[in-house]
């Protein structure tokens, strides 16, 4: 039995109309703006198809199909912004030196120097590389983590040609000191990334370090 067979002959005769939910669910699969839209085009979309297959005067059944898989896809992209998002700018802002300063704590001097936006003739050398991180390791011990400073916002918003500075709090085995970054948004191989320009742990008792090193070194001066 099919669900024409349950169809009285007055329902087969009327003429067919076409579903506004299923025009609604595609109109709200359009909007990719907002998560909130996309996912009622998935809900409103699922309704549709079963009023239009349940009910013989509505049309507009493959409408809502028609929503339902655009609405899948906007929000499968919005996902992906959101991570990139995320993984790309947000959590670079937050932790600033960590990833650079963990890949150094392991001994990968190649991957601590792919952290920064910087050529070998601006310092980036294997050499001031592990010279740096030697010192480091001698003063603090093991590194475990950095954070934003919580009294510190960064001072502009990063751009692809100017790096903006912030404060952070570096936590080693010896305890905790402070220091300022400057990141950029750099382009490699294509695609967008947050890279380090300089990195400078401020130390009153023996001296400020840099990387790279500089007699002019950065500072993020307090108003």
């Amino acid at each position: 039995m099919t669900f024409a067979d349950l169809s009285s002959p007055q329902e087969l005769s009327q003429p067919r109309t076409v579903s506004r939910l299923a025009i609604t669910s595609l109109v709200l699969s359009l909007i990719f703006c907002c998560p909130l839209t996309t996912i009622a085009g998935i809900v409103t979309g699922a309704i549709a198809v079963v009023f239009t297959t349940t009910n013989r005067t509505l049309s507009g059944r493959w409408i809502a199909i028609l929503a339902i898989v655009i609405s899948i896809a906007g929000t499968a992209m919005q996902v992906g912004w959101t991570f990139w998002g995320y993984n790309t700018v947000l959590m670079p802002i937050l932790t600033g030196p960590q990833s650079a300063l963990k890949d150094g704590e392991a001994g990968e001097l190649s991957a601590f120097q792919s952290h920064f936006a910087l050529t070998v003739a601006e310092g980036n050398t294997q050499e001031d590389a592990k010279s740096f991180l030697d010192d480091v390791k001698e003063r603090y011990g093991a590194f475990s983590g950095a954070s934003l400073d919580q009294g510190s916002t960064p001072n502009k918003m990063p751009s692809a040609t100017q790096a903006f500075t912030a404060d952070y709090q570096l936590d080693f085995a010896n305890g905790k000191v402070r220091a300022t970054c400057a990141i950029e948004i750099a382009d490699t191989s294509g695609s967008l990334s947050m890279k380090l320009k300089s990195l400078l742990i401020h130390d009153a008792k023996l001296g400020d370090i840099s990387f790279p090193n500089s007699e002019t070194p950065l500072t993020n001066p307090k108003p």
